[in-house]
């Protein structure tokens, strides 16, 4: 494995102000905090982790010690069935907190594999507790961010659901334009930094089925996919697709 970190915490010149100079700081742990919490969250930060694209954060039953929050790039969880092979269960981005599953079991339950080139900053959940112990500020964005990661799944399940595969994934692209606005980028014009394969295998489709969508959605004028470039042309296509996995 090959992460590059950084060392953080008290003494450490390299990551004071990290926190509080974050640009994606309103998606993570320090939502709405002051200057304090931000100070102290910032020294509750073990590690900054510079993670290569293919390379893994954490593999299925490592221990569980730390949650992850995403500065940049993209990571993809995946599982494995009793015969190895994987299943894609989701894809996270900046600003998501990734980890929270292995709260309960005290192990990691997914595979954590960076699509491009990413950064992470380790947080010891033992440290993230005893902070939002002290400030209250950092307590509720914690619970807001395991609420996230309910509703999350919620929403993976549901797109499973649906009947069809262009449902599915005008589901699946309409859920990656509304993150991608959240965070300030444009929705209508992106590109996607999973595989085909990946796609396919987190909305359960083949890959035939999948290309025979991204073809519908062309042809019908909702969107066009140049590689893994997207063009979205008209949103309420992708809204009325998706219907109630929306």
């Amino acid at each position: 494995m090959e992460i590059v970190e950084t060392p953080t915490g008290a003494g450490s010149q390299a990551a004071r102000g990290t926190c509080p100079s974050c640009t994606v700081r309103a998606f993570c742990f320090g939502h709405g905090a002051d200057a304090t919490a931000l100070e102290q969250l910032d020294q509750a930060v073990e590690r900054r982790l510079r993670v290569s694209t293919g390379e893994y954060l954490y593999r299925i039953g490592d221990p569980f010690k730390s949650l992850y929050a995403i500065r940049s790039g993209c990571l993809r969880n995946t599982i494995r069935d009793d015969r190895g092979r994987e299943q894609v269960v989701g894809f996270h981005m900046m600003g998501d907190v990734i980890g929270v599953a292995g709260i309960g079991p005290r192990t990691y339950i997914f595979d954590m594999c960076a699509l491009e080139q990413s950064e992470v900053c380790e947080v010891p959940f033992d440290r993230l507790e005893e902070l939002a112990d002290r400030v209250p500020a950092l307590r509720g964005n914690i619970l807001k961010i395991f609420g996230r990661y309910r509703n999350r799944d919620a929403r993976t399940q549901s797109l499973r659901r649906n009947v069809s595969a262009q449902g599915r994934l005008a589901g699946f692209l309409l859920d990656y334009s509304r993150r991608l606005e959240a965070l300030g980028q444009d929705p209508a014009n992106f590109r996607l930094p999973m595989s085909r394969g990946d796609i396919a295998s987190y909305l359960g489709l083949s890959l035939g089925a999948l290309g025979k969508a991204f073809t519908q959605l062309e042809e019908s004028g909702i969107a066009k996919a140049s590689g893994k470039a997207i063009a979205v042309y008209a949103l309420e296509g992708l809204q009325s697709l998706a219907g109630s996995s929306a």
